[in-house]
């Protein structure tokens, strides 16, 4: 039977938090281009807000795996050893020398993104205005980066108000790729900045438990627990990870179709 264009299933993508692990969203994404699954809307917290305002803007993922292995490397990894306020500016830099100074409606593909207001504690999704300002209020991770105002709010990191953002896909087939590693550590964290980052994954973990219930298909890239957060020079071992991730899930994807 042939499926008119008006009867095709909608997909959704949301692209979770996770510092350098974000980068794994990369392999995720060649494989559905190559694969012609085509993606109808993204919702997209932190680092996923980075790698999805690219795919939105129409960037190709092998051209994003290089911007990975350089600029995304030169950036945060200046930023989070010399834990630089003013880093954020250089995110947006990033993302308005590959698409512009954009807005959200000018997008390819509708996306949204989660930020957090450190106020009230409150999720914030962003959804309209320059895609750069509210990718670098998505990646605003306390103690690394200065908080972003917009719309008059105080925005923090997503994460901890909603690292993956199922439930803001209003699609037929709802797809989530979680790049928080489920498995135990092999070893204790060896520095403070370790164990805290240890410490919020186990938190974000658990309180993304429903939105990973809520997603048709779970993507979850197999990502070595010797990988950090601040370990973007490992952008290939990243990518590849999820790669395999998706590629175990194309046929339930195409089942779904």
């Amino acid at each position: 039977m042939i499926k008119l264009p008006w009867f095709q299933k909608k997909i959704g993508l949301a692209l979770g938090g996770g510092v350098a692990r974000g980068l794994a969203h990369i392999g995720v994404l060649k494989v559905l281009k190559k694969n012609k699954i085509p993606i109808d809307f993204i919702s997209a917290t932190s680092s996923g807000a980075v790698i999805g305002s690219l795919f939105a803007f129409g960037i190709d993922p092998e051209y994003m795996e290089d911007i990975a292995k350089k600029k995304f490397f030169n950036i945060f990894t200046v930023s989070v050893s010399q834990i630089n306020p003013f880093a954020e500016d250089e995110i947006v830099q990033l993302i308005e020398r590959e698409i512009g100074k954009v807005n959200f409606d000018e997008a390819n593909i509708p996306i949204v993104m989660v930020a957090q207001d450190i106020k009230t504690g409150e999720r914030v999704v962003l959804k309209s205005g320059r895609v750069s300002r509210a990718v670098s209020a998505s990646c605003a991770f306390p103690g690394i980066f200065t908080p972003k105002k917009i719309g008059g709010r105080t925005l923090i990191d997503g994460g901890g108000a909603d690292n993956l953002p199922v439930g803001l896909l209003e699609t037929d087939i709802r797809i989530a790729v979680d790049v928080i590693p489920s498995h135990s550590l092999k070893r204790d964290p060896d520095n403070p900045v370790r164990i805290m980052g240890r410490a919020i994954d186990l938190a974000i973990k658990k309180l993304t438990a429903p939105q990973r219930e809520a997603a048709d298909i779970l993507i979850e890239p197999d990502i070595s627990p010797d990988i950090w957060h601040t370990d973007f020079n490992k952008a290939a071992a990243l990518i590849k990870a999820g790669e395999h991730a998706a590629e175990k899930k194309l046929a339930e994807i195409k089942r779904l179709l």
